[in-house]
């Protein structure tokens, strides 16, 4: 699958607690976490194997961040890939508690 002219779409499934990444209308990844009070904990990220490398992790993670601070919460980086996410991207760190 190639994402060269494709626009990954990502969406947060509240009822799930999850923000789901969608190429060409197919999953391509979800981000889960739990919420409790003004704190996200991000505890799991999957890509689909089809079109990792591709971005969709960075886009999706990228989404779900912007939206924690939108709604001004503190970020717990328990999955691996949001922690490293946060690591390269310093503008997120503040995010952390």
């Amino acid at each position: 699958m190639s994402t060269g002219n494709n626009e990954i779409q990502v969406s947060n499934n509240e009822d799930e607690s999850r923000y789901t990444a969608s190429l060409d209308g197919e999953p391509a990844g979800v981000a889960v976490y739990e919420r409790s009070g003004d704190t996200i904990v991000f505890t799991h990220t999957v890509v689909d194997e089809d079109v990792e490398g591709h971005g969709v992790g960075s886009t999706l993670v990228r989404y779900a961040l912007d939206d924690a601070r939108t709604q001004h919460l503190t970020v717990v980086p328990r999955c691996e890939f949001v922690a490293a996410f946060i690591a390269d991207h310093p503008e997120y760190q503040d995010l952390v508690g």
